[in-house]
């Protein structure tokens, strides 16, 4: 891991101890935060002039890739402030934001964490009941 991708991570774990979340980390930045019905996965990573912070929830595993959920998902992604719904060759959909890692405040970081788990929580139950497949929640209890 880089310098520039090292101070990021220790800086998404402040943020996080902040929020009072605990900000356990995998060794490459990845930190998995479980909110409500979903987890959103917090990943950082680079290219050559900056670094980035990802947030990205999975709504469904294994859902049934059809006309009605893609044109669903593209409705969706008209309807929210920012971030989008996507849909996999895996047949995972998730719902994804980016934010530029080099000037990141507490306030953007905050704001987005909280939005992309609130926007994914709101709509797995709907997307799973239009194209099957199993909520993150699902997956993680049969892991148990």
């Amino acid at each position: 891991m880089s310098d520039r991708l090292r101070q990021l991570a220790d800086r998404v774990s402040d943020f996080l101890v902040r929020m009072d979340i605990d900000p356990d980390r995998n060794p490459e930045g990845i930190f998995l935060l479980k909110y409500g019905s979903t987890v959103v996965m917090v990943s950082i990573f680079e290219d050559e002039k900056h670094v980035f912070v990802r947030f990205a929830s999975t709504l469904l595993s294994g859902a049934r890739p059809q006309l009605e959920l893609v044109m669903r998902l593209l409705r969706m992604n008209t309807e929210v402030l920012f971030g989008a719904f996507l849909l996999f060759e895996d047949d995972a959909v998730s719902f994804t934001h980016t934010l530029l890692g080099d000037t990141l405040s507490f306030e953007e970081f905050s704001h987005a964490l909280h939005y992309v788990a609130r926007v994914s929580d709101d709509h797995d139950e709907e997307l799973q009941a239009l194209a099957g497949g199993q909520r993150a929640e699902e997956i993680l209890a049969e892991g148990s």
